[in-house]
């Protein structure tokens, strides 16, 4: 797998995690089911930091205006379909050897693509 694919899909679980801290109604839900809640955000933000500096500034920049814009910035593709827009890819596209050497975008919304096999 590409190197910058694989930190984009790092960056990407990372804000996921983050943003499910912050989510005081998951926490409190959670609390009443019984669930020790150990929060770890300082880590995960040294972590995310971390992340940002190995990552290309042109790519980092295209990630965080697709997360600000979707939510999910970085998305699986199956069956030669995104998981982002849930659009079909281009046959050439879909069913080329060695995808996920290379960082590549959908070419409907635009989000990273990562192929699941």
């Amino acid at each position: 797998m590409n190197a910058q694919l694989e930190l984009l899909i790092m960056l990407h679980d990372l804000d996921l995690l983050l943003r499910e801290l912050k989510n005081t109604e998951a926490r409190q839900v959670e609390e009443q089911h019984g669930f020790r809640l150990v929060d770890h955000s300082s880590e995960l933000i040294q972590a995310r930091e971390d992340l940002v500096a190995k990552l290309d500034p042109a790519l980092l920049k295209r990630y965080e205006l697709f997360a600000r814009k979707y939510g999910r910035a970085v998305v699986p593709v199956v069956n030669g379909v995104c998981y982002g827009c849930f659009m079909r890819l281009p046959t050439a596209e879909a069913y080329q050897k060695n995808k996920n050497e290379r960082v590549s975008s959908c070419s409907n919304c635009g989000r990273f693509l990562y192929w699941m096999e």
